[in-house]
C-alpha cells in the first residue's frame, strides 16, 4: 500500500495548509486587500441539486416516508468506510476540472510532457479520459474509490494478470494471483465505481454496496458534500503535521479535536474551511485561541522579513468561532494561483530524454 500512501500525504498537507502557513518563513509588503473570498459553509443550490441525482443505489427496508418504492442513496458515499476515526478526503475531480486551478494543471501537464502528455497516455493505456470520465476519488489510508462512467475501461489486461471473482451481484475484484506477496487488488461495481486498495479493503467496499444498511450513520453524510474537495479527519491524524516549536500545538489538536471537517471551494479563489469539534469545549477554545496566535505570529514575521508572499497568502486567514468549537479559514486569491503556475512546464524534461540544446 505504499503507493496509496502518497496521495494521502498530499491530501493531508493540503488540509494542513492553514495551519502550516502560520509559521512558514516568507512575507512582505501587503498587496492591497482582495475582495472577500467565498468560504464554503453550508450547501448550495447546485449541490442541493446533484444529490438527488446520485442516489441510485435502492436501500431495501428504507422505504421514504408515505411513498411504497424503497429509499435510495449514493452508492458513492455508501462504499466509502464507516470508521470515524479512519481520515477521509473526497475530490470532486470533474467540478476541480472546470476549476481555474484545474486549466492550469492541466495547461501545465500539456506544455511540459509535450508528445508523451500523461493525460493521453491513460486514455490510451485504460480506455478511460480522466479529465472527463471521473467523477469523484475518495482517498483513505487503506485505499481509493473512483466514481464515473468506465463503460469503455479496457480491462482485459488486469483479467489476464489477476484472480478475478464476483463480490455480489454486482461487484467484481480483481486480485492479485500470489496474495502471499502482497501486492494491490482492484475492484468494480457495475461500471460505475472502481476501487483500489488491499483485497481485504476491496472486498468490505464492494460488500457494503451488495448490502447496504439504511441503519449505519456515514462518516460523510450528504449535507457535508459541498465543496470541490471535503473529508473528515480526526485530529490525531494531522499531528505530525507539527514540527519543532509548533509540536505542542499538534498535540494539543490531536487531543481535543476528535472531529475535523474540511472544505475547499476551487472554481475560483481556492478558500478553505476546517471545522474543528471534540467533546472538551474549554480545550477546543483554548486550541482556537492559540491557532488565532499562530496566524498573528506569522503575519507578523511576514512584515519584518520583507518578503509579500506569506503576508498575502495570511490576508484571509483567521480563526472564526460560533457554535461548538470553532473553524479555520484560509484563502488563495486566484491571482496567487496564476502566479505560482507561471512558466510552469516550459523548462520540463521528460526522464531520460536528452536535455534541451542551448541557443547559440
Amino acid at each position: 500500500m505504499r503507493g496509496l500512501r502518497t496521495p494521502l500525504v498530499v491530501a493531508a498537507l493540503f488540509l494542513g495548509l492553514g495551519v502550516l502557513l502560520a509559521w512558514l518563513a516568507e512575507g512582505g509588503p501587503r498587496a492591497p486587500r482582495a475582495p472577500e473570498p467565498e468560504f464554503p459553509r453550508r450547501l448550495r443550490e447546485p449541490e442541493l441539486a446533484r444529490l438527488s441525482e446520485r442516489r441510485t443505489l435502492a436501500v431495501p427496508g428504507a422505504a421514504e416516508a408515505g411513498g411504497e418504492a424503497p429509499a435510495a442513496v449514493d452508492p458513492f458515499l455508501a462504499a466509502l468506510t464507516r470508521d470515524p476515526a479512519e481520515p477521509l478526503l473526497v475530490l470532486e475531480a470533474n467540478a476541480l476540472r472546470h476549476s481555474r486551478i484545474g486549466e492550469l494543471f492541466v495547461e501545465c501537464l500539456a506544455r511540459g510532457r509535450g508528445e508523451r502528455n500523461p493525460i493521453d497516455e491513460v486514455r490510451r493505456e485504460a480506455g478511460i479520459d480522466p479529465l472527463k470520465d471521473v467523477d469523484r476519488v475518495a482517498f483513505s489510508h487503506r485505499g481509493v474509490v473512483v466514481s464515473g462512467f468506465f463503460q469503455r475501461a479496457r480491462l482485459e489486461r488486469v483479467e489476464a494478470e489477476a484472480r478475478v471473482a464476483r463480490r455480489g451481484a454486482d461487484g467484481r475484484v480483481y486480485a492479485p494471483r500470489a496474495p502471499e506477496e502482497g501486492g494491490i487488488a482492484l475492484g468494480t461495481w457495475r461500471r460505475d465505481l472502481v476501487v483500489v486498495g488491499e483485497t481485504g479493503f476491496v472486498e468490505e467496499t464492494l460488500d457494503r454496496l451488495a448490502h447496504p444498511d439504511p441503519e449505519v450513520r456515514p462518516v460523510l453524510p450528504e449535507h457535508l458534500t459541498y465543496g470541490e474537495a471535503y473529508g473528515v479527519v480526526p485530529g490525531s491524524a494531522l499531528q505530525g503535521l507539527f514540527r519543532g516549536d509548533q509540536a505542542e500545538l499538534g498535540r494539543r489538536l490531536a487531543a481535543v479535536a476528535s472531529r475535523i471537517e474540511i472544505h475547499a471551494d476551487a472554481m475560483r479563489d481556492v478558500a478553505v474551511v476546517a471545522r474543528v469539534t471534540g467533546e472538551d469545549a474549554d480545550g477546543l477554545d483554548d486550541l482556537g485561541k492559540a491557532f488565532g496566535a499562530a496566524l498573528a505570529v506569522g503575519r507578523l514575521q511576514a512584515a519584518a522579513r520583507g518578503d509579500g508572499t506569506l503576508a498575502e497568502l495570511l490576508e484571509h486567514a483567521r480563526v472564526a468561532r460560533g457554535g461548538p468549537g470553532f473553524s479555520l479559514e484560509l484563502a488563495l486569491p486566484v491571482e496567487v494561483v496564476e502566479r505560482w503556475f507561471e512558466g510552469c512546464g516550459e523548462a520540463a524534461v521528460l526522464p531520460g530524454a536528452d536535455a534541451p540544446a542551448p541557443p547559440p
